[in-house]
């Protein structure tokens, strides 16, 4: 007769309720402590202990009082780090295979005046549409924030058809962009 499997020593120890509390807790003193650090020209207070112990307290009190967001956090955390290893893909892809967009710049002569003449300068297409690679990744940080339950801990209610269906509203409306760009064309 096999015996039942119990946790013991380490494995009990590094449960989910340890990081459930310890990594908001990292998460909370980091941040109070670079705030500190970073507050005036040599951080406030002066004393990099001081500014130590004021952190932990900070953070043994905070903690608590964000139990709820605790699973959010981890959810977000989770979530953000499968779309930051998609995009490093993507944009591994996109360098490898050269894409590239041409830009016009004027030419200049040895003393940085204009000549006239235009030349066209292969830029990346990351420098070339900053702007709509930083709307894309807005998006997909709110369609996030609403997957992991954020607006519901927050105490909002958005309507179901919306939190439980929010990646096939968000494909949806990806497929009528491409479907309106090839038709404007």
């Amino acid at each position: 007769m096999a015996l039942p499997y119990t946790t013991t020593g380490i494995e009990q120890l590094f449960g989910t309720e340890f990081f459930s509390f310890v990594l908001p807790w990292l998460l909370i003193f980091s941040i109070v402590y670079g705030i500190l650090s970073h507050a005036g020209e040599s951080g406030i207070p002066k004393s990099k202990p001081a500014r130590g112990i004021i952190a932990i307290v900070l953070a043994f009190i905070i903690t608590p009082a964000l139990s709820n967001w605790i699973s959010v956090l981890m959810e977000m955390t989770g979530s953000f780090m499968i779309i930051i290893s998609g995009l490093l893909v993507f944009i591994i892809l996109l360098e490898v295979l050269g894409v590239k967009k041409y830009k016009e710049v004027p030419e200049v002569d040895e003393k940085g005046k204009p000549t006239g003449n235009v030349k066209n300068v292969p830029v990346s297409i990351f420098e070339a549409y900053g702007k709509w690679f930083a709307i894309v990744f807005i998006i997909i940080a709110i369609l996030v924030f609403i997957g992991s339950g954020a607006p519901q801990a927050m105490g909002w209610n958005i309507p179901p058809i919306i939190a439980y269906n929010y990646p096939l509203l968000f494909l949806l409306g990806v497929i009528t962009l491409i479907v309106w760009w090839m038709a404007s064309e």
